[in-house]
């Protein structure tokens, strides 16, 4: 994800004094610090060493907070390069800085402070106000250092022996250094010269809508730098890099690294910064309708905006919240993070939570950046999962069972915490478990919990209705606390608020109705693929292509979770409901991570399907580089290119 050109002319090239940049260094040099730290100590955790031991400032430090600080690994060391003195412990690294005076703590998450104000708490990405802007920041300016004498070095060859040698040195493995290696784009023509790492890219001409090519437009002879997110080539996963592109003879020249995930703070801060840039610029209609659109989301990076009064005005992932009070949001552990986010101010400030990554599927810890503007809130976080954490529970799982597991489990916390508490709990997205939510009745058959549609509490479930008539409450009312009932109907899917077809479990306890179900896929979706795609062929036959066009562009195409993605003659996307910023690029600049964990020209190998079609295995990556495997059918039809795709998280 890079900036447009409206958001480049907030970066120049002395963006180190940048605010946003600052506190990415601050964030980056906490994990550095943790990371240098702890792989040098990792098969001594296990025992202190006798001999060590904590005095002066890092022993008051201990005391007052020894639970964080642990054990004693070995005696403090001093660095007159930076003018820090360090001592690592089993809790994480302690800190002195000479020029101030101040002693600190950090596990490369938090941080602990004992300066001119006494004991103060912070994440490790913020910064006091009394703190030095500038603190041991060498990694990072060395890792820019490295990026720009890269690029200053491709300057000085084509200086030196034209473009025809830069161009073949530059597209050639051996000019690749580490992770850097050139990006060389004419910028009269958008045409790529040099990619050596995306070489599908080279002579293309990029996109006016391409990423590139709007940094690309912006550049001019000063340079700049930006913060943004691309797929490491190495790990198939988004990863936060930081890239330098200048302006040299006509030429724009370009390179960058990627940095530590930590970086991850500065981007967030730039992603909220850039949406209230759009909110000032065009209004607020036209934020909501961009951030409520797919075309905002990149990965598990979006935005929610509330209004003055904190109603969601914004969710592009829970669409069902738009409209409810944030206030009342509740996180799965009773932790009310809807009223920390709704304390924001026009300084801003972070808020950690549990909160469903939308890559992974998985509840994890998010860290949000909240910022009150003009009386609205923007907010956008990261996530930070666990590695080794199990795939959730419905990954895999026989439907059916995990419905009637997921109703018992909420009848078992009715028991143990209260009405009160249960109805909290699962009125809240953190109930969410994939598809699966509950909505209950009390004894009159009174909605009291719907979390997807919540106009419905306080409504008679024996008045709902299918779109088709279908009485689908009052069959659903007919269990009993002895004899549950499952029912089959028409209702709105989670991901795509459009009607699918829904297999609900209902049972009654102590009067109040427990209910809960899932959307079934067909029993066998590659065939259910194939007919998909083919329908969408028969519809060109028909009706043309500009109907065949109009009518997968939008959301009723959708089949559950299945969609159409239609390439023309030139490659170029026409249809892509999903990421509809696709449409009018190139599929050849595509590219994917297949099932055996290598990145691949995905693209390209789409451009040359046949009319025969075939099976593509991807890998859709998590923030771990784990994800759910992506089966696409493409196929070649008048010229056109035909694809559909469906999702297996078994």
């Amino acid at each position: 994800m890079l900036p447009d050109s409206g958001q480049i002319a907030a970066l120049p090239a002395n963006a180190g004094r940048h605010p946003i940049f600052r506190v990415a260094c601050m964030f980056a040099l906490a994990g550095l610090i943790a990371v240098v730290f702890s792989s040098g100590f990792t098969d001594r955790a296990a025992a202190t060493h006798h001999d060590c031991g904590f005095v002066l400032g890092f022993a008051g430090l201990q005391a007052l907070i020894p639970d964080a600080v642990g054990d004693c690994l070995e005696n403090e060391q001093h660095n007159p390069g930076d003018g820090i003195t360090r001592q690592a412990t089993t809790g994480g690294v302690l800190t002195w800085h000479k020029a101030s005076n101040w002693t600190g703590f950090t596990d490369g998450y938090h941080t602990w402070v004992n300066g001119p104000l006494g004991l103060q708490q912070r994440l490790a990405i913020e910064r006091f106000d009394w703190e030095p802007e500038s603190i041991a920041l060498s990694a990072v300016a060395d890792a820019d250092a490295q990026t720009l004498a890269y690029v200053t070095a491709a300057i000085a060859l084509y200086e030196e022996s034209g473009l025809e040698a830069t161009t073949a040195h530059y597209n050639s493995q051996a000019s690749i250094e580490g992770e850097r290696s050139l990006i060389l784009v004419e910028k009269a023509t958008l045409r790529a010269l040099a990619a050596p790492i995306f070489r599908n890219l080279v002579g293309a001409t990029l996109p006016p809508g391409h990423s590139l090519a709007r940094v690309v437009r912006a550049v001019d002879e000063n340079g700049v730098w930006l913060n943004h997110l691309q797929t490491n080539p190495v790990t198939g996963q988004r990863e936060p890099k930081r890239s330098y592109f200048v302006l040299h003879d006509g030429l724009v020249f370009g390179s960058g690294h990627f940095s530590v995930r930590a970086n991850l703070a500065g981007i967030i801060r730039e992603y909220v910064s850039n949406a209230i840039t759009l909110y000032r610029n065009r209004g607020l209609d036209a934020a909501v309708k961009y951030y409520n659109s797919r075309a905002s989301v990149d990965g598990e990076l979006y935005l929610f905006l509330m209004d003055p009064e904190d109603i969601y005005l914004v969710h592009p992932i829970f669409p069902h919240l738009r409209g409810t009070d944030i206030k009342d949001v509740v996180g799965s552990n009773g932790y009310e993070l809807g009223i920390a986010i709704a304390k924001a101010t026009p300084e801003g400030h972070w808020v950690e939570y549990l909160w469903p990554n939308p890559v992974t599927g998985r509840e994890e810890p998010k860290t949000t950046w909240v910022v009150r503007y003009d009386g609205h809130i923007f907010a956008s976080g990261y996530y930070t999962p666990d590695p080794d954490a199990e795939p959730p529970a419905y990954v895999g799982a026989d439907p059916r069972e995990f419905t009637v597991d997921y109703v018992q489990r909420a009848i078992e916390r009715y028991e143990r915490d209260g009405l009160e508490s249960m109805t909290q709990f699962y009125n809240s997205v953190a109930a969410f478990e994939g598809q699966f939510y509950l909505f209950a009745t009390d004894a009159n058959d009174i909605y009291f919990v719907h979390p997807l549609l919540p106009r419905l509490i306080g409504t008679d479930i024996k008045e709902v209705k299918g779109d088709d008539g279908f009485e689908l409450g009052k069959e659903l009312a007919k269990a009993t606390e002895d004899q549950g009932v499952w029912v089959e109907y028409l209702w709105p899917h989670p991901a795509t608020l459009r009607d699918a077809l829904k297999v609900s479990y209902a049972i009654r306890h102590d009067g109040l109705l427990f209910a809960s179900g899932y959307y079934p896929t067909p029993d066998n979706r590659e065939e259910h693929t194939q007919a998909y795609v083919q329908a969408a062929i028969d519809l060109y036959e028909s009706e043309g292509l500009d109907a065949t066009v109009a009518h997968y562009s939008s959301t009723e195409s959708f089949d559950g979770a299945t969609f159409l993605f239609l390439i023309g003659a030139d490659d170029n996307y026409l249809v892509h409901p999903l990421l509809p910023q696709r449409v009018g690029t190139d599929v050849k600049l595509v590219r994917a991570r297949g099932v055996d964990g290598a990145v691949y020209n995905y693209g390209e190998q789409i451009a040359g399907v046949t009319e025969e079609g075939r099976w593509f295995h991807n890998l859709r990556p998590g923030a771990q580089g784990t994800g759910s495997a992506v089966h696409a059918w493409v196929i070649r039809h008048d010229g056109l290119i035909f694809g559909s795709a469906y999702f297996d998280d078994d």
